[in-house]
């Protein structure tokens, strides 16, 4: 097991975690039944095993487990719960005191019966108690989704610049890519033009893709919507021209190994080293992250520590990616 006492007194930080999975299934379980929610199960320990991933999924699995966690975190008060609990819990046991955490408000709604601002508006004053406890900075990216129509995702962007002061920093696009019957055809330029009204605002942008994805699609993100920061992106390897424009421009990778690796996209601990080795010698910017620590069954001190045993990161190039981190993040 790898020593991390080079990271004693070392304030983290985490870019990529998705609100619903950095809460604890105990939590998810209390504030289900304090709602009155109806589960799947009676059985907790089965509950577990839908929030978590206890086995390796592969990633339209993965996906699935959102749904749940969403479900449960829809209403203002659970969203309160959730956030102060994460924000907490990411001080408290990995010493993290920039956190960036995301979520889709239209996606806990319950189909247009919660009102976008109540849910919001809890979300950050969970936020706020949090962050008045302990001495962390935090801050909220609203989520569009490539299944939204394009009023959808202007409704998130309207909601994400309305409370760019109260704590919301930047806006992500996310969702599968795979069409459905009843999905239309998504290409990022369909909503190219409320990106550059968020940007314009002074949000940062972020955006999914590198990760199920191939170059293409990445290649097609960047161009029209010229993203700061990518979620995962490690699709990128594969294409030198690719890793040349990501150098050049500073576009900064937020990868989540362990996520990776339990979906399925990144088979082995080897696979992992060439990918990092990769991005290392093309000079890509990168930062750890866990994608969502109580869904993963990892924390970010454990990233660090799983990185460093298998010879994938040295202690001084995780250090790097932690100031990059601090460096990248939309929070100012």
């Amino acid at each position: 097991m790898a020593d991390l006492s080079f990271l004693n007194g070392v304030e983290l930080a985490e870019l990529h975690t998705h609100l619903g999975f950095s809460v604890s299934p105990t939590m998810l379980w209390e504030i289900a039944h304090n709602q009155g929610l109806k589960l799947p199960t009676k059985d907790y320990w089965e509950f577990e095993k839908m929030v978590t991933m206890y086995e390796s999924k592969d990633y339209e699995e993965y996906l699935l487990l959102y749904d749940l966690t969403e479900k449960i975190t829809s209403s203002p008060e659970a969203l309160f719960t959730a956030t102060e609990t994460a924000i907490s819990g990411a001080y408290r046991k990995n010493n993290i005191t920039k956190l960036e955490l995301r979520v889709n408000p239209i996606l806990r709604s319950r189909n247009g019966e919660r009102d976008l601002d109540h849910l919001i508006v809890y979300a950050l004053h969970g936020m706020e108690r949090a962050c008045l406890k302990y001495p962390v900075e935090a801050g909220f990216i609203l989520m569009m989704d490539r299944r939204f129509s394009l009023e959808e995702n202007e409704a998130i962007i309207e909601k994400a610049i309305k409370y760019r002061k109260r704590g919301v920093v930047g806006i992500d696009l996310a969702g599968p890519i795979k069409r459905t019957k009843n999905s239309h055809a998504f290409r990022p330029k369909d909503i190219k033009q409320i990106v550059k009204k968020a940007r314009d605002y002074g949000l940062g942008v972020t955006v999914h893709t590198g990760e199920a994805t191939n170059v293409e699609e990445m290649w097609e993100v960047i161009r029209e919507l010229k993203p700061e920061r990518i979620g995962h992106g490690i699709a990128c390897i594969t294409d030198k021209k690719l890793m040349k424009y990501l150098k050049d421009h500073k576009i900064v990778l937020e990868t989540c190994p362990t996520s990776n690796m339990n979906t399925k996209l990144i088979k082995d601990f080897d696979e992992m080293r060439m990918v990092y080795r990769t991005l290392i010698e093309n000079d890509i910017l990168f930062t750890i992250n866990t994608d969502g620590p109580e869904m993963q069954l990892i924390s970010l001190r454990k990233e660090y520590e799983k990185l460093l045993d298998n010879a994938i990161l040295s202690k001084e190039e995780l250090l790097k990616a932690n100031e990059i981190a601090h460096k990248a993040s939309f929070i100012q």
